[in-house]
């Protein structure tokens, strides 16, 4: 999806540093490792000394059961639920457990939520620049945008295929279109890595099918998690997939591998493998999702 113009303006940018993944790597080549992570609600064991890692320019999916810690995990890496114990590495260095939530995005850490946040009133560039105001405090509501920040909005517009868009207001967008709009006013940020959550949830078949492509081009740039529950959408666009179960890495590896892996089809069905259900039927989400998921 990304065009010619688009690839030359962010190879700029990220030549000359920022957020984005112009950065050179730590020699360990992880930009997330999260390490004995233990969070607990009311006494409920969310997350149970939970190891996982990620390399940059990664693009991981993130399934299991529901009450598996998807969410939890996500919340901790963005600080919103701060742990009883373990901590969280970032970008080499930073330990996002003593980090405030609104300090993330100058690390470079951007999430998106199921539900799309946009401004519906506010045209589509005007609402990836209220987006870039929110790291360089600087935004076209607030007295005009430099020429550097509008070729790289224009860019970003390119990058998600909304740029046809850019004057129209955001709310007459489809529900895929403003997913794209989202995730545009994440990357406008230059963001290291992102956290997606649920991102196809709502989507025609030809919308899923374009944001798995516009997820690969981005995973080309910057690390990215992926929390996802069709598991139709995984098998298609995932390379690495992480199971997580009671709060601790279930498996690892190709979609192939998890779904052949005994522990995991015990997981989801609750017991041994002669059942016909199969781990992608059973990951379907639940008309209610409870608390740790």
């Amino acid at each position: 999806m990304i065009g010619r113009r688009a690839r030359g303006i962010f190879r700029a940018v990220n030549q000359n540093g920022g957020n984005g993944a112009g950065a050179k790597p730590p020699a360990d080549d992880l930009i997330l490792s999260v390490e004995q992570l233990t969070i607990s609600f009311d006494g409920f064991t969310v997350l149970n000394e939970l190891d996982f890692s990620m390399k940059y320019g990664e693009m991981r999916f993130l399934i299991g059961p529901n009450g598996a810690g998807k969410t939890t995990l996500i919340d901790a890496i963005t600080g919103k639920s701060k742990p009883d114990r373990g901590r969280i590495v970032f970008d080499g260095g930073a330990d996002l457990t003593r980090q405030q939530e609104h300090e993330l995005v100058k690390l470079g850490i951007g999430r998106k939520f199921q539900t799309p946040s946009i401004f519906g009133s506010l045209t589509v560039y005007q609402n990836l620049e209220v987006a870039l105001g929110f790291r360089s405090r600087i935004t076209g509501l607030l007295g005009g945008t430099r020429r550097r920040d509008s070729d790289r909005i224009m860019a970003t517009l390119e990058e998600v295929g909304l740029a046809a868009r850019v004057g129209d207001p955001a709310g007459s967008l489809s529900h895929g279109e403003k997913q794209w709009l989202e995730i545009g006013m994440l990357l406008v940020q230059e963001p290291k890595l992102l956290l997606m959550d649920e991102p196809v949830a709502g989507m025609t078949r030809r919308e899923r099918e374009r944001t798995g492509e516009l997820l690969q081009s981005i995973g080309s740039a910057r690390s990215v998690l992926v929390v996802e529950h069709d598991m139709e959408f995984v098998r298609r666009f995932a390379e690495t997939v992480t199971v997580l179960h009671l709060g601790r890495v279930l498996s690892e590896g190709t979609m192939e591998t998890v779904q052949q892996d005994p522990e995991v089809v015990r997981a989801y069905l609750g017991h041994g493998a002669s059942g016909q259900r199969t781990v992608a039927e059973n990951t379907r989400p639940r008309a209610v999702e409870t608390v740790g998921a």
